[in-house]
């Protein structure tokens, strides 16, 4: 296939931040400034105020940001059905060199997330690497080690200094991240996503597509010191850290909720969002001296956190704004974006669109998303009066299809929010413009606007069980073949 001359010299960066909610950052209305070097980036680009996420959860997120299809549509999500064909596959058809790394369990090779990809470093492979290597041996050892009853946990939490001296080691040798840390929950954390982002820079050539996603912010938040003295005049001793990741984030037996927790769960959750600023800035710094211009950078996150706003924490069963509200912000190098904030409501099936457009590479026709480099440049586009976010989920916890899992769905339109929860039978109805924390349910008070949504939930419906039909249909002749196969 022939490049086009506009493809040639160009590259995008996507960077994606697990579970950051849109609220906790200045250019969004928070009261700290928890990002000052992402901030300083976007005054440069354009942030979108309405950012939201078509999934409420990883699987369904990225499959959505990937596809610019709904998650439960087509074939659902997880994994990637092969007729579902991802942006990675699209750059690749076009001759675009690509790189992605991630430690996100939920984004492997088994769920087909590095189709399309030539480099694809996935942080979870210890957890299953099964290679004889000397460097995977030993990685393999210390962590059968640290697993002995439950010794890591023990060390992280109780041995004074080991948090401090486990943080100089990943900042000062990220290499080591592959030998000596994989036991810990995130295989791959800011330092070391840093620098191989940085090494695929300064080697590869363009077109380029790098795509980059962080875990640090998801629980359980664990923030170096340094990180939380930013925004508290002390840091949190092991025991205070220990009890609100595993008492009251997780809503152990007998504990009370109270303000002051939630605060504190805060100040650590922001110190992880500033600990991943620390290293974007050496990043932007890299990416300042190797790629002058025609370079798009894109932030966003997969989907937010609750607090404790309508009864529990973290994103599993939930579809209520702090979930769903997302950052993004969109900057090209060396040309000055004309719109710096955009009001209007977007989705994340935007973003492949987006990235196409500007590769120059059509867009399919069955994508859902549309791009949105025209609103950089101040002008409007012409898209649907809803936008959906969905999930399979049972007792609160994600499930990845109908078999598993019931339907949790919000639709949103001209200020209003609908949401139907499948499993509980239940429905709400909230206006936006004045209950933006979604307390007050209006099913019986706006009939009208209530039936309007529901005529939009059972098209919708009606489709996602079209669709699933015909996946069982699609699985059951490839088993067949097989079957023939071996006849």
């Amino acid at each position: 296939m022939l490049m086009k001359k506009d493809q040639q010299g160009k590259a995008v960066i996507l960077l994606t931040i697990d579970a950051l909610r849109a609220d906790h950052l200045k250019s969004y209305g928070y009261h700290r400034n928890t990002a000052p070097n992402i901030e300083k980036l976007a005054e440069k680009g354009t942030i979108f105020i309405n950012a939201i996420t078509n999934g409420p959860e990883s699987p369904t997120a990225f499959s959505s940001l990937f596809t610019s299809i709904l998650p439960l549509l087509d074939g659902g999500f997880s994994p990637l059905p092969p007729q579902k064909i991802t942006l990675p596959q699209l750059l690749k058809e076009n001759d675009i060199n690509t790189y992605a790394i991630h430690s996100n369990p939920n984004l492997g090779k088994f769920f087909n997330f590095n189709r399309g990809f030539d480099v694809f470093l996935d942080g979870e492979r210890y957890k299953k690497d099964s290679t004889n290597s000397l460097k995977h041996q030993l990685s393999a050892y210390i962590k059968k080690l640290l697993d002995y009853n439950n010794l890591s946990n023990k060390l992280i939490y109780r041995l004074k200094g080991f948090n401090t001296l486990k943080t100089w080691l990943r900042k000062k040798m990220p290499f080591l991240t592959e030998i000596l840390l994989p036991f810990t929950p995130i295989a791959y954390n800011a330092p070391y996503v840093v620098s191989k982002l940085i090494s695929f820079i300064e080697t590869s050539q363009k077109p380029l597509f790098i795509w980059a996603h962080f875990m640090d912010v998801h629980s359980p938040y664990n923030p170096p010191r340094r990180n939380v003295l930013n925004f508290r005049n002390k840091d949190f001793n092991i025991t205070e850290r220990k009890f609100l990741v595993e008492k009251v984030y997780l809503r152990a037996k007998g504990i009370e909720i109270t303000p002051k927790m939630i605060d504190d769960l805060k100040i650590l959750y922001d110190a992880e969002i500033n600990f991943i600023d620390e290293y974007c800035a050496i990043l932007f710094e890299a990416i300042k001296k190797k790629i002058q211009s025609n370079c798009l950078i894109i932030i966003a996150a997969d989907h937010g956190e609750s607090f404790y706003e309508h009864g529990f924490f973290g994103h599993q069963g939930s579809i209520y704004d702090e979930v769903l509200k997302i950052p993004l912000i969109i900057v090209e190098l060396s040309k000055k974006s004309i719109k710096k904030k955009v009001k209007e409501t977007i989705q994340l099936i935007d973003i492949t669109p987006t990235i196409l457009d500007y590769f120059g590479i059509e867009v399919p026709e069955n994508f859902q998303g549309l791009s949105l480099l025209s609103m950089t440049r101040g002008e409007s586009i012409k898209r649907k009066d809803f936008v959906i976010s969905e999930c399979y989920q049972k007792s609160g916890y994600m499930k990845r299809n109908q078999e598993e899992g019931l339907i949790l769905l919000a639709i949103r339109n001209q200020g209003w929010k609908y949401i139907f929860d499948e499993e509980n039978d239940k429905e709400f109805l909230f206006n936006l413009n004045l209950d933006p924390q979604e307390e007050n349910n209006l099913i019986h008070e706006n009939t009208k606007k209530l039936l309007e949504f529901r005529a939009i939930k059972q098209h919708h419906i009606k489709k996602i069980t079209e669709s699933y039909e015909e996946k069982l249909k699609i699985i059951k002749s490839i088993d067949k073949l097989k079957l023939d196969g071996l006849k």
